[in-house]
């Protein structure tokens, strides 16, 4: 569940008031939530030694990783020497001390790890020195292997409100959307077509993110190719296709967190609620919550859930989809 800044800070002072703070923190949630000036704050909450940014905790002993080259990775490094990898950091943060004797070590863009620099990171998060914090700051924590997931808590953060940025696609789902919410009634033909609709988004969104990562792979083989063997090259190939995947999971969860948000903004225009998670569509959402029963919305966003669950086993996405919309649109 995802909270709001200051309420996320509440709960980690409690935490700490009552001796229960963990080791090691996952600071997810977008872009516009901000981790770094979040991340900057929990230090100054634990240390209790305000710095405010992590450009200014760097001064005082903290060892903040952030992605390399133009392939932007973070990489496991040769050893402890080399700067802005997990060997530096593992050999560091036993070394470095900030202020009142914390070890503070920090990730931005944790989900930039290659896999070796992960699997090398887990011995540090197994075990830390005492009087450690580790903050791992991403945007897409699906990219981070389940056994990093599993030794870590994990605090959502919510942008603030007005902050918040829809991609290229997100943006086409809200049109296709309002277009939707503009007709008259809802029907079978309605609903399959909706489902069309969404479908080119997600091949269009996977297509994106298939020439972003396929570029980045071209530029690191011009660099690296010439100095390492075969092996590389393979096991490089292998790591693309799992980001697009990885990223492509990712993104399609966002889109079905916003089709989530739109008959969220029904029910609560239905209950009376001053919040909406969408004001700019709030016209269109309105002209739903009067088309519909709330028991009938309630159903919708129930197999919408059902339908997000699925997208998330082995079941045929196409199928799935079809079953779905179907249901949530079209009666």
């Amino acid at each position: 569940m995802p909270f709001k800044s200051d309420h996320a800070l509440q709960l980690l002072a409690r935490a700490r008031d009552n001796g229960r703070l963990g080791h090691a923190y996952l600071i997810t949630g977008p872009k516009e939530a901000r981790h770094e000036d979040f991340a900057a704050k929990v230090l100054d909450l634990v240390v209790g030694t305000p710095q405010r940014t992590l450009e200014g905790w760097e001064g005082q002993g903290a060892i903040v990783l952030r992605p390399q080259s133009k392939s932007r990775r973070i990489t496991i490094g040769d050893d402890g020497d080399d700067p802005g990898t997990i060997r530096f950091l593992e050999k560091m943060i036993r070394r470095t001390a900030s202020p009142n004797g914390w070890k503070l070590g920090i990730i931005v863009d944790a989900e930039r790890m290659n896999v070796q620099a992960q699997n090398a990171f887990l011995k540090t998060l197994e075990e830390p020195p005492p009087r450690t914090l580790l903050l791992l700051l991403t945007t897409q924590p699906e990219q981070l292997l389940p056994t990093i997931q599993s030794r870590v808590i994990e605090v959502g953060l919510m942008p603030p409100e007005g902050t918040r940025i829809f991609t290229e696609h997100e943006n086409k789902l809200l049109i296709v959307l309002g277009k939707h919410a503009a007709k008259s009634s809802s029907t079978l033909a309605g609903a399959l077509a909706l489902k069309v609709e969404f479908e080119q988004i997600l091949e269009d969104l996977h297509d994106d993110l298939k020439k972003k990562h396929e570029e980045e792979f071209e530029r690191e083989t011009e660099h690296y190719g010439k100095t390492t063997d075969g092996s590389w090259l393979k096991q490089r190939e292998e790591q693309v296709e799992a980001a697009i995947e990885a990223d492509y999971i990712q993104q399609r969860s966002a889109l079905m967190e916003l089709l989530l948000s739109w008959f969220g903004d029904v029910a609560r225009q239905q209950a009376g609620a001053e919040h909406l998670d969408l004001p700019k569509h709030q016209n269109m959402t309105a002209s739903l919550a009067a088309k519909w029963a709330p028991d009938d919305v309630a159903k919708r966003v129930r197999v919408l859930r059902q339908l997000e669950s699925h997208l998330h086993t082995n079941v045929n996405e196409s199928l799935a989809l079809e079953v779905g919309f179907i249901q949530a649109f079209g009666s």
